[in-house]
Order: structure tokens, then sequence, then C-alpha cells
């Protein structure tokens, strides 16, 4: 399969990079097998926001459904109206936005007092604004002549019969709730949530508020690996921490496999003494599909399937594991949900920094925007920043994405740059 995926960048993998996977074939591979789960439910709008849309919504009636008035003011017939000078006209009934019956009738040379949102009566083609009149007794003076269809909102100009107005696979939000309710759907059907089960390894782990001994740290992965899954369309299943021991390690796996979707660990995945994840997820009968990665932070991620389950193996630095899941597990999990794909999220950007590396991965450089190039963001790296330094990472507002076969980036030059803000939904 990889032979298939090759890009121009992958000839970039020179020793000691050699038989390393891309990102993107990594990614590939990952979305390859990123079966979207078929099981539904009928969800009521109140509730829908952030789900996955599973079946399309269409409008069984225009929208607008009737012509209504933009603003507040005189429904009118134009054409009733006399050339040059002001133009009276007797005001012969209000009309407000509710439920009427029959439809109001506009005689010649008179005007509705109308509000918004009300319908248009009979024989009126335009809405004075009431700034644009004068009230008299029971009549009003025009302090200009209004054009035909001003400030009237025509059935149908937002949405056509038969209209498809929210695709399957959507994530809604506010507007999408919105339109959704405007055709009168009291409620939606969306996928499932996703399940995923998640652990962190480490027999040096602690969690926040227990004490600590000498040679041991706070679990900062647990809580940044739950903050990352913290989406409405996906369930959290945490099975906590789990020392570096084999049987413990084949146990918390059966679990994860027997409870959820997608399976999510952090750390214990390299070649030390003590990493034991990999031995673990096969002796359980899990089938790797890739092991190591050329990008940087991150080299170590274990993407692969047991039984039903996508399992996903991040590294235990809190720096790579968060930049793993950003720019691979993010996209797996939402092609596992259901969510249409997105397409690129990175964008072109000017370098406000001077940058030397090591060719022979993508490496992803934690940065901050610092203002506007003409028509680009002008983007900042962190100072001294790298995948062990979690609070310098908490500063960043995205990557600077560096080419594999990059050495060096000039203050000036135009860069490739990611945010982290995607699917927070």
């Amino acid at each position: 399969m990889a032979a298939l995926l090759r890009t121009p960048t992958d000839a970039c993998l020179a020793s000691p990079n050699a038989g390393l996977l891309s990102v993107a074939q990594a990614l590939a591979i990952g979305l390859a097998k990123a079966r979207p789960v078929a099981e539904t439910e009928l969800v009521d709008l109140s509730g829908v926001t952030g789900r996955i849309l599973a079946q399309s919504i269409k409008a069984d009636a225009p929208l607008p459904r009737f012509d209504y008035s933009a603003m507040d003011g005189y429904a009118i017939d134009t054409s009733s109206l006399s050339a040059g000078g002001p133009t009276r006209l007797k005001v012969i009934g209000s009309i407000a936005a509710r439920r009427t019956v029959g439809k109001p009738v506009l005689q010649d040379g008179s005007a509705f007092r109308i509000l918004t949102g009300a319908p248009i009566p009979h024989c009126a083609d335009a809405v004075v604004a009431q700034e644009d009149t004068r009230c008299e007794g029971d009549r009003i003076i025009l302090s200009r002549a209004p054009k035909p269809g001003d400030n009237i909102r025509r059935r149908g100009e937002d949405v056509r019969l038969g209209d498809s107005l929210v695709e399957a696979g959507t994530v809604m939000g506010p507007l999408q709730a919105g339109v959704a309710a405007a055709c009168g759907y009291p409620g939606v059907r969306v996928f499932r949530k996703l399940r995923v089960a998640m652990f962190t390894t480490g027999s040096e782990l602690r969690q926040p508020g227990q004490s600590i001994r000498p040679g041991e740290i706070y679990d900062a992965n647990r809580f940044i690996l739950r903050s990352l899954l913290a989406k409405p369309w996906i369930e959290i299943v945490d099975l906590g921490s789990c020392v570096d021991k084999l049987s413990r390690l084949r146990t918390i796996f059966q679990t994860a496999a027997a409870r959820a979707d997608v399976i999510v660990s952090a750390g214990g995945i390299s070649v030390g003494d003590e990493d034991h994840v990999v031995d673990a997820f096969q002796h359980c009968g899990g089938r790797l599909s890739v092991r190591k990665v050329a990008m940087k932070p991150g080299k170590p991620l274990v993407l692969g399937k047991m039984a039903d389950a996508t399992y996903v193996g991040l590294p235990g630095n809190p720096g790579a594991l968060f930049t793993t899941f950003k720019v691979i597990v993010d996209e797996m999990l939402a092609a596992r949900a259901g969510i249409r794909p997105a397409g690129d999220n990175e964008r072109a950007a000017v370098a406000n920094f001077n940058w030397k590396g090591r060719p022979g991965r993508t490496t992803y450089l934690p940065g901050i925007l610092a203002g506007d190039a003409p028509g680009l963001p002008l983007i900042e790296l962190l100072p001294d920043g790298n995948s062990g330094k979690l609070h310098q990472l908490s500063l960043a507002s995205g990557f600077v994405v560096v080419a594999p076969e990059m050495k060096s980036i000039e203050r000036g030059s135009q860069i490739r740059w990611r945010p982290f803000a995607r699917l927070e939904l």
C-alpha cells in the first residue's frame, strides 16, 4: 500500500530516516482504516450542537415561506405614486408579524403600517422605511420615492423547495441547528458518538493531588489527551494510567477493545527496556500498520487494529503527543466519526524568524501570530521552544510546517502555517 502513496517529498527520506513512513503516508493509511460508525440516533435540536449529521437536511418548503417586510415602515404600491414632489398616502391598517387569516388588500393611494417580519399585503410591491416618512394624522408623507422590491424579502429567495441545506457528515453548529429549525425539524438524525478508550502508561506517573516522590512525575499526558478528545461527538472511556508491566497492559487493551471504537494510548511505544505497549497490543491480537513516521517531534507513532477497534499509540513526550494528535489523529477520529473531509488546513504565511535544522523529517515548530505581512499572517517561533517544554507549547497558536528536504528558513520567506483551531466542535 505504501508504494501507492508516495509523495514528492518521500525521496528525501534518506538515512538515518530510511524506511520511515512520511506524514502523508501514515495519515493515508490511518484514514483508510478509519471506517465510519454506522449507527445513528434521533436527537432533539436542543441537544444537537456538535453532533455529526447522518442524513442530509432538505427543504420541504421554500424559505422564506412568504414575502415579508425586512424592516418597520409602510407597505405601498409604487405604481400609484405621483411623479415628482412629496406623496401623501392614507394609512388604512397595520400588519404585524403574527399568524394571519386571509391577506390584506392595499387600496389605491393608501398604505399599510407594517412591522419587520410581517407578510406583504396584496397589491403592495415595496416597503418604505419608517425614517423616510413623516406622519400627518392618518396619512404619511414620503420623503423619497421607493423602487419596486425595496425592503421586501421574497418567498424562496434563501431556500427553494427540495434544496439540500446541510449535508450528511457536517458537524452541527448554531447556524446549522437554526436552518433545521427554520425548516420545521424538531430533531435530526446524527451518528452515535464515537467511543474512544484512552490510557497513559508509565510506572513513574502520579495523578495530580497525589503525593509525589523522587523520580516520579505528574501525569500531564492524561489531561492533554482528555482535552484533545473532549468533543461533543466523542464519548471518552478513560481507563486511567497503567504501569509499565506487560500483564497489566494486556488487561487494559482487552478492556479497551471490548468497550470502544478507537483506543488511544500515550507512552511506552518506543524501543526502551520498559516500553511494553506494542508487545502487549500484539499479544492481544493487535495488527500493526504504522510503527514510525518521519516527523519531528513524534517519530514513534503506532497505528493498528485490534478486533473492530482502531488503535493509536502516541509518544510519551507531551509535545510529541500533542503534535502527532493534531497532525494525524484529529483527522483519523473525524473520519471514524463520520465527519466529511475538511481539506487541507495549512496556509501560506511569512516567517518573522530565522531557523536552521536537519533535513529528513517533516518538522513542526510551535509558533505564534505576530501580525500581518502584506496579505499573509506573520509568524514568530517561540523562544527556545522544543517538544519537552510544555509551558512554551501552551503559548503557541499553531505549527510552522517544515518540509523534510528543507535545511533552513530565512526571515521574510514564505512558509506553511498550520493553526491549532481545527474540528473544535
